[in-house]
């Protein structure tokens, strides 16, 4: 084990000793404890388990035997929230390739001195896809050999006090790790510290904000250059109606970061002008932009709220890493990677790459319901700018899906996805196709089925076609 890696596993254990030290003697005793363990029965046939190139394929049945549990407490003092799967798979042909993974999610909150120090922290271990070219499939059992473990953690204490009626102060230290069990030099270490004053005089029609972040993101195990960026803004909010506001923030940007020869230094002044209309409960609208030393900066978010159906619609603009990336997946019920909160769909695209990148997003969505059934249409298209490798790269994506529920205790869904990525210094583009039924059935309070049937068709740097069939068996206690 690498020092790097010593060195984050110790801060995490020694934080989160501090954590149970301080709030469990007080906050546990009068805590609400749920403990449920669980049990996953699967049998999977893939007829292109390694994701081959036509002509390779190579089929083959997978057992997969996957205990867990989950254990919940709420507390006047904490709320913790724990979820762990052991997973164990299990090749009929290529016994070489059976293999154990695991999985954790973990959170919690706590106070520690009340209305005064406060506390969260957070960790995860999955596996994911760490090559932006690699073969990727609808889970983990076709992607085995792209797929490797990831370890993330939070901790973040912080000052929380109000100010009479006028105003609330808070003061946040944070610290979050990346790492990749046996392959240190993609570990990441970061350290960031916040202060925030915000207005708390909610009858007037003004509103502001003052704050300062600082936070750097250390990649000394790869030999690479950290990341350091440096924000102070103001944010002032004026309410011309019930209905309508206008708001503004002024700030300026200090960053460090690894740039292409002859690019100006990622600093400077900022500005931006929004309005925010939300005629009733069922409509919200904002709109804004501004200038930021990266060029003009823009944002949208729209929603509307149906009886029957929803709309919404948004764009962004700004900086960001794969490092944060990585940190915001989670898994499906099934440990595949999730996308798409709203869809539950397995995560399905490439990677960035790993280095700063702007990152412009636009995406709609539309759905419409009935008593039984519900729609959902996608569309997203993203554009990223790579700081320092000066690649351009386009993302676009579609999906529908149908969801029909003919009983209380059975549904059926059909979708399909589709993402197309486009690099600026590549002539061939990236496809993939992936479409999916799945079947599921409740059988009391603690026992769930399901059938999957999925098909992925990928053309471009890595071309291949899976066929997939999954049935599943939960059990619960």
């Amino acid at each position: 084990m690498s020092g790097l890696f010593a060195r984050a596993g110790t801060t995490l254990a020694a934080s989160c000793s501090l954590l149970v030290t301080l709030t469990l003697p007080a906050g546990t005793a009068a805590a609400n404890w749920r403990f449920v363990p669980n049990l996953q029965l699967a049998e999977t046939y893939s007829d292109n388990i390694a994701l081959r190139r036509s002509g390779e394929e190579r089929a083959d049945f997978v057992t997969e035997i996957s205990p867990g549990f989950t254990l919940n407490a709420d507390g006047r003092r904490m709320d913790i929230a724990l979820n762990y799967r052991w997973r164990g798979l299990y090749f009929t042909r290529d016994n070489e390739k059976n293999a154990v993974y695991h999985q954790l999610g973990a959170n919690m909150s706590g106070t520690l001195i009340n209305n005064l120090l406060y506390i969260d922290s957070s960790a995860n271990y999955r596996q994911t896809v760490v090559a932006p070219g690699a073969a990727v499939g609808q889970g983990y059992i076709g992607g085995g050999s792209s797929l490797q473990d990831v370890f993330t953690s939070d901790v973040s204490p912080y000052l929380k006090r109000k100010f009479g009626s006028w105003g609330e102060a808070s003061l946040r230290y944070s610290q979050s790790n990346v790492l990749y069990p046996g392959s240190s030099g993609r570990n990441s270490f970061s350290n960031s510290v916040s202060f925030r004053v915000v207005d708390q005089k909610t009858a007037d029609r003004w509103s502001w904000s003052l704050g300062y972040i600082t936070r750097s993101i250390d990649y000394r195990a790869a030999g690479r250059d950290s990341v350091i960026t440096r924000q102070a803004d103001l944010q002032v909010g004026y309410q011309l109606s019930n209905r309508l506001g206008i708001n503004g923030q002024v700030g300026r940007d200090e960053n460090k970061y690894p740039l292409a020869a002859g690019t100006s230094a990622p600093e400077g002044n900022f500005w931006n002008l929004g309005l925010s209309w939300q005629p009733n409960p069922r409509v919200h609208a904002a709109i804004g932009g501004g200038v930021r030393y990266y060029g003009s900066n823009w944002y949208l978010d729209l929603s509307r709220r149906g009886r029957r159906s929803t709309l919404s619609a948004s764009y962004s603009e700004g900086m960001t890493t794969r490092r944060q990336y990585q940190r915001e997946q989670w898994l499906d019920s099934a440990g595949r990677p999730v996308l798409d909160a709203s869809t539950l769909q397995p995560l399905f695209i490439l990677l960035p790459l790993d280095e700063v990148y702007l990152r412009r997003r636009a995406q709609l969505k539309i759905s419409y319901g009935t008593r039984r059934s519900s729609t959902l249409f996608s569309l997203h298209k993203e554009w990223r700018d790579y700081q320092e490798s000066q690649i351009a790269e386009n993302v676009r994506g579609t999906g529908i899906s149908w969801r029909w529920s003919p009983g209380r205790r059975a549904s059926f869904n059909v979708g399909t996805d589709l993402i197309l990525n486009e690099y600026s210094n590549r002539l061939t583009k990236d496809r993939r196709l992936a479409t999916y039924v799945t079947f599921t059935r409740k059988f009391g309070r603690y026992m769930d089925a399901s059938f999957d049937a999925r098909n992925t068709r990928r053309r471009g740097t890595s071309s291949y076609t899976e066929n997939l069939l999954s049935a599943r068996l939960t059990l619960r206690w």
